[in-house]
């Protein structure tokens, strides 16, 4: 944490260390129970103790009003205090917080009654009344639902998407939904504990004396240099070395096979793969539920292809382990799956029908884990080129630039020379289809180019929405 001194910490983990004092069941605690019983004492322990309670945004009418606004100190909220309620009041404070009833689904409406919006939804829409009616002076948002903790800043790239979140339940080593197993390691839940009440605890909002800036504002500096640095170098990898590696195992494996067709199973192949590591890193799946990480890549494919390659060990190839291992999972994503705690996700990305190639061939572990390890661990370069490898945390990339690989990759084709498959770049892809377009000419496809995949428009941009990422 870069020296970051983690005050508060041992109150929600450790051994012997103290818990937040104990509550009733939350399980069958409805919003004000889970408010007043355990969302409340728990912003107590990470220091938050002066807030004021359900404060209107504007003057006017009660649409705007969240849970509560919190303050840095004593005299913020004395000051606050002093001002008619509302834009006044939320200038001074540091973070407003929206509180539902224990484990409501935050990103979606329940089917409950009064539970029509989803509360991120709520949230997203509290935050840019306050930015905009303090001018800036109120950019913090705390979400949660007694279980899951959300930090969102309105001056993110993406507030939908780029927001920082805990699962306190799976940090205290308590059990998940339907009390299923949550599997973290003791180092990992005292990591999670230590993030949790750095983040949300009161002192992250404190600006610094010696620069002004607050915990917040650095740490956001440091992962926007990371995550672009990281989408750089996978941009590269995919180019040079992923897709083309793809490309030419699976024209091996079915040498009957068109080019253009082996060309768009690659890239549906390299996109299920990409869909997979962002889901699993952004918890989109449930990778700490004991029941899907029986199928899930983290720990079962791509851990265990980290761990065999530090080792220098050799990979076969003749076996297909990791290949049938994520031709299962696209199935019961695809399909959902109760026994692995997965619904069907339906967004047409991992339909078999739609890319019959895949289902015909089998890669073997030598090309997957050449595949996974380059798409899972970041290798250091010049003097620390001998250091550990680096994990690559799909959490820190966003849609768009995972949408912008896809729409490059479409600019590509695949061909055959000197005997061999080569990937390159197909200049009448973009640039030439598009001036055929603009001059009004239908512009057809030169013959033997590969035809764009499912989904892609005639401009050459990609509609990858329907992949729900």
């Amino acid at each position: 944490m870069g020296g970051v001194r983690c005050r508060g910490a041992g109150r929600f983990h450790g051994r012997g260390a103290r818990r937040p004092d104990p509550v009733p069941d939350p399980r069958h605690a409805n919003e004000s129970e889970t408010e007043d019983d355990l969302i409340w004492p728990i912003l107590s322990h990470l220091g938050w103790n002066a807030s004021l309670r359900q404060q209107k945004l504007s003057a006017a009418g009660r649409a705007d009003v969240p849970d509560g606004l919190l303050f840095t100190d004593a005299a913020a909220k004395t000051r606050a205090v002093g001002l008619a309620e509302g834009p006044a009041r939320y200038a001074i404070g540091a973070a407003l917080v929206e509180s539902k009833r224990w484990r409501r689904p935050l990103d979606r409406a329940s089917g409950r009654s009064g539970e029509a919006l989803a509360p991120s939804t709520q949230m997203l829409r509290y935050l840019r009344r306050a930015d905009d009616l303090t001018d800036g002076g109120l950019r913090w948002g705390m979400l949660t639902n007694g279980a899951q903790w959300r930090l969102y800043y309105q001056g993110a790239r993406s507030v939908a998407e780029q927001f920082f979140e805990i699962d306190l339940p799976a940090a205290l080593g308590l059990p998940g939904p339907d009390d299923a197993p949550l599997l973290l390691s003791e180092a990992d839940r005292r990591r999670a504990c230590r993030l949790f009440a750095v983040f949300f605890g009161r002192t992250a909002f404190l600006p610094d004396p010696a620069d002004g800036r607050t915990l917040h504002q650095r740490a956001m500096q440091g992962a926007r240099y990371f995550e672009d640095r990281v989408a750089a170098n996978l941009s590269k990898l995919v180019f040079e070395q992923v897709f083309p590696d793809l490309a030419r195992a699976i024209a091996a494996a079915a040498p009957d096979a068109a080019l253009p067709e082996v060309r768009d199973a690659a890239l549906v192949l390299l996109y299920r793969l990409l869909f997979i590591l962002y889901a699993e890193d952004r918890g989109l799946l449930p990778v700490h539920d004991a029941r899907y990480v029986k199928v899930g890549l983290r720990r079962g494919v791509r851990e265990d292809v980290g761990r065999r390659k530090d080792r220098g060990e050799t990979f076969s190839d003749t076996a297909a382990r990791y290949w049938n291992a994520l031709a299962d999972l696209c199935r019961v994503i695809d399909r959902g799956d109760s026994a692995f705690g997965l619904p069907p996700y339906n967004g047409g990305l991992f339909d078999e029908a739609r890319t019959p190639l895949l289902a015909r061939v089998r890669l073997s572990n030598r090309v997957m884990a050449d595949v996974i390890d380059a798409l899972s661990f970041e290798r250091p370069s010049g003097p620390a080129a001998q250091a550990e490898r680096r994990y690559i945390n799909y959490r820190s990339l966003s849609v768009q630039q995972l949408g912008s690989i896809y729409e490059r990759l479409l600019e590509y084709e695949t061909v055959r020379e000197d005997g061999g498959i080569v990937v390159r770049p197909n200049v009448f892809a973009r640039k030439g289809v598009r001036q055929l377009l603009h001059a009004g000419r239908p512009g057809r496809p030169h013959p033997g180019r590969n035809r764009r995949p499912a989904g892609a428009t005639k401009a050459g941009r990609v509609s990858y929405r329907g992949y729900r990422l």
